[in-house]
């Protein structure tokens, strides 16, 4: 097992292994923090890809007759910018949503570890005797 960096030379464990656990804690708030960030792109995201789509759907491209040639062309180029600017905007939210994926599976490698420091804590005797993991002093 590793050793963590931060780890002062002569500390107790039990001082060693609650370093580790708050490192681990601030370390999770950020990626919740991240998380978040990650969830507000997404959400404007999904509201221009909305846009997008209402504007494919309105009446400006809808034909009742028949179009002429360059009346066509006008409503085609349109249509394709619209449905650019919807493809860019797809490949965003799914870039997005893979870094949200990310996040939180980084986030439960740390959940996992500190789950895991938990155990330890809770298997190893503490160092003054005390409950609680408290140590005592006569």
């Amino acid at each position: 097992m590793e050793a963590c960096p931060s780890i002062r030379f002569g500390a107790p464990l039990r001082t060693r292994e609650i370093e580790a656990f708050e490192k681990d804690a601030e370390l999770l708030t950020a990626e919740h923090l991240d998380l978040l960030a990650q969830i507000e792109l997404q959400l404007r995201t999904v509201r221009h890809t909305m846009r997008h789509i209402e504007r494919l759907r309105g009446a400006r491209y809808r034909v009742g007759q028949e179009l002429t040639n360059g009346e066509r062309e006008g409503v085609l180029g349109s249509l394709s910018t619209e449905i650019d600017a919807l493809e860019s905007q797809l490949a965003l939210a799914r870039e997005c949503c893979g870094d949200m994926h990310t996040t939180i599976e980084q986030m439960r490698k740390r959940v996992t570890a500190l789950r895991g420091r938990l155990a330890i804590s809770h298997d190893q005797p503490s160092s003054g005797g005390a409950s609680g993991g408290e140590s005592t002093t006569t």
